[in-house]
């Protein structure tokens, strides 16, 4: 297997905490959210919040494995939980809905059930 070069103690926290819970408690959003962290940094998907608001739903829960930016405007409300948040991506996601950390998600649902993963 490839040796993983990342760098950033952040990530590398975020992985091993995915890949822990997720093989314990054999929960497949987490595994697949550990093997998305994995990838190189310049492959983590950068979205916009124009996209969360058309791909998703009233009272959904979206997950971004990488950093969510603030172009465009949500229109209802919806839980986003990211590695990033940009400034105005957050205090938009806050007027309309929730942004939280992906650990915080994991405390709200640690069976990751109802929760789309977008890139």
């Amino acid at each position: 297997m490839k040796k993983l070069n990342k760098t950033n103690p952040n990530i590398l926290n975020l992985i091993d905490f995915f890949i822990d819970k997720g093989y314990s408690e054999k929960t497949p959003l987490w595994i697949d959210l550990s093997k998305r962290f994995k990838r190189p940094t310049r492959h983590l998907p950068q979205v916009n919040l124009s996209k969360i608001n058309r791909y998703s739903q009233e009272g959904d829960t979206v997950v971004i494995p990488g950093k969510v930016l603030g172009s465009g405007e949500l229109d209802h409300k919806v839980t986003v939980s990211a590695f990033k948040f940009s400034k105005s991506a957050l205090e938009k996601i806050n007027k309309k809905g929730r942004a939280i950390n992906l650990y915080d998600l994991y405390k709200e649902n640690p069976r990751g059930s109802g929760v789309k993963i977008m890139e």
